[in-house]
């Protein structure tokens, strides 16, 4: 169970989250304006209408801005002095630093909610 938490943590950090969004906006930036291909049509179902349409066919995707940026990826490895294992500084708009909870506040100690909580069954005296 442990290797899952840790597996999860390390797919669901805050900088491999932003790095997947920034994908994400890269993916859709270059195919936003795809070509339709003429004459070709798909099937759609809308769960909302509850109803069948058409949309048009778009032409493949191209990845031709991989090429680039990994050369970039690697040209910012190669040129980087340092090495992999370094200090790195957490952003200041990483959420780590804006709250240790969700609650954006001091949590009460536990030992106060623990005389706080009420069972269901007890009457209230």
């Amino acid at each position: 169970m442990k290797s899952i938490i840790k597996l999860f943590y390390l797919l669901y950090r805050y900088e491999i989250f932003l790095c997947r969004i920034l994908l994400a906006a890269l993916d859709h930036n270059f195919h936003a304006f795809r070509e339709l291909v003429e004459g070709r049509y798909k099937r759609v179902y809308s769960k909302r209408s509850k109803n069948w349409h058409v949309v048009p066919v778009k032409e493949e995707k191209r990845y031709k801005y991989w090429d680039i940026l990994l050369s970039k990826i690697l040209k910012a490895r190669a040129d980087d002095n340092s090495s992999v294992v370094r200090h790195v500084e957490v952003s200041p708009t990483n959420p780590q630093n804006l709250a240790p909870t969700i609650a954006m506040r001091e949590p009460p100690a536990t030992k106060d909610l623990v005389e706080a909580k009420l069972s269901r069954f007890k009457s209230k005296e």
